[in-house]
C-alpha cells in the first residue's frame, strides 16, 4: 500500500507540475499575442457604435430581420445603394460603411446575426432577409445600381445572395470562399444559411483531417493563435457533398475578390482566383502576397486565431484594395 501511495503521489505531483507548466505557457503566450486594440469591444453591441460620423448622418434601422445602420452622406455624389457586412465576429463593418458614406454613397451597414430580432449565432440565417433590404431600397434609394460588400463569412453571404437575387448588380468580397460552410453553432451541426425554409447545402467540418483538428485544439490549449486553414481545406477536399455546396456564379454585373496569399483562416487566395476567372471582363481577383485574413494595421493574429500575413503586408493590402474598390465603385455608381 505504501508503494502504491508513493506512485499515486508521484503521478499527482507530475500532473500538478504539467498543469502549472501549461498555465505558465498560456500566460506567456497571452502576453505574446494580445488582441489588436482596433478590435476591442463587442462588435455585436449596436449601442457601442458612434451616433455621428464625418460627412454623413447615422440612423439605426430595424425590421423583421433587418438590423444595422443607414448612412446618409451630407453630399450625395453617387447614385444607387451600397450594402456592407462584416464577418463571423458579427459586426456590420461600420467603419467601411462610414468611410464610403463620407465619399458620397448611400450605405447600409448591416448585422446578419446576433441581434435581438436575428439568429443568435451564425447558423440557420435566412437569406430571405434580403427581401427587406430590397423593400428598404425601393423606399429610400430606388434609382441606381446595388452593390454588396462582404468580408469572410460576410463574403460568403454576399456571394450566396448573388446566386438568389438578380437585383444585385455588383459584388465586392474580401477573403472569400467558393463554397457555403457549416454554421458556427457548435452545440449541433447546422447550415450557415437557409433558403425558403430549407438548409443551403454546406461543407461540414466533420470531414476535416484529424491532424488539423488536433493542431487547432493543441494551439488553443497553449493559448497560441489557432490556424484553421488546413481544417477548412481538408474538409473541402474530403466532403463528398462539396459539389452541392459550391456557390454558383449568376451575377450579371461585376465582381471583385480580394485575398491575402498568406491567409491562415481559410483558402481565400484560391477562392479569389476562382471568382476572378468566373467571367473574365466582369470579374477580377487581387491577391496580396504578404497579407493574411485581416487587412489593415494588424499582425498575424486576432481573437485567438492565426490570421496570417505581416503587419506591413496587411497594411499594404488594405491600402491597395481600398484603391481598387474606390475606383470600381466610382465607375459602377455614376456621379449625380
Amino acid at each position: 500500500m505504501k508503494k502504491l501511495g508513493r506512485v499515486l503521489l508521484t503521478l499527482v505531483t507530475i500532473g500538478v507540475a504539467l498543469v502549472l507548466v501549461v498555465l505558465g505557457i498560456r500566460l506567456v503566450n497571452g502576453l505574446r499575442y494580445p488582441d489588436p486594440p482596433e478590435l476591442a469591444g463587442n462588435p455585436q453591441d449596436a449601442a457601442s457604435y458612434p451616433t455621428s460620423v464625418a460627412d454623413a448622418s447615422v440612423e439605426r434601422i430595424e425590421g423583421d430581420y433587418l438590423n444595422g445602420f443607414h448612412f446618409t452622406p451630407n453630399t450625395r455624389r453617387h447614385d444607387g445603394l451600397v450594402v456592407v457586412w462584416g464577418g463571423s465576429d458579427g459586426s456590420p463593418d461600420f467603419r467601411r460603411g462610414a468611410r464610403l458614406a463620407g465619399e458620397g454613397y448611400e450605405v447600409l451597414s448591416l448585422f446578419f446575426f446576433g441581434q435581438p430580432n436575428q439568429r443568435p449565432v451564425l447558423a440557420d440565417v435566412p437569406l430571405e432577409f434580403f427581401d427587406e433590404v430590397l423593400t428598404w431600397r425601393a423606399a429610400h434609394a430606388p434609382t441606381g445600381p446595388l452593390t454588396v460588400i462582404g468580408t469572410s463569412k460576410g463574403a460568403e453571404l454576399a456571394l450566396t445572395l448573388q446566386a438568389h437575387y438578380p437585383e444585385i448588380d455588383n459584388v465586392i468580397v474580401h477573403t472569400p470562399t467558393t463554397h457555403t460552410w457549416q454554421g458556427l453553432d457548435f452545440t449541433v451541426e447546422k447550415p450557415s444559411w437557409t433558403w425558403q425554409g430549407q438548409p443551403v447545402p454546406y461543407v461540414s467540418f466533420r470531414h476535416s483531417d484529424p491532424a488539423s483538428v488536433g493542431q487547432m485544439f493543441g494551439a488553443m490549449l497553449l493559448n497560441l493563435p489557432a490556424r484553421l486553414n488546413e481544417q477548412y481545406a481538408t474538409a473541402l477536399a474530403n466532403d463528398p457533398g462539396r459539389d452541392a455546396a459550391a456557390i454558383p456564379f449568376k451575377l450579371s454585373g461585376h465582381l471583385i475578390a480580394f485575398a491575402g496569399e498568406d491567409d491562415a483562416m481559410w483558402p481565400a487566395a484560391d477562392a479569389a482566383r476562382h471568382w476572378g476567372d468566373a467571367a473574365p471582363g466582369r470579374t477580377e481577383a487581387h491577391v496580396y502576397r504578404d497579407a493574411g485574413h485581416l487587412f489593415g494595421p494588424f499582425d498575424g493574429w486576432a481573437g485567438g486565431f492565426d490570421m496570417g500575413g505581416t503587419r506591413a503586408g496587411n497594411e499594404a493590402a488594405q491600402a491597395a484594395s481600398d484603391e481598387v474598390m474606390d475606383a470600381a465603385l466610382a465607375a459602377w455608381h455614376p456621379a449625380r
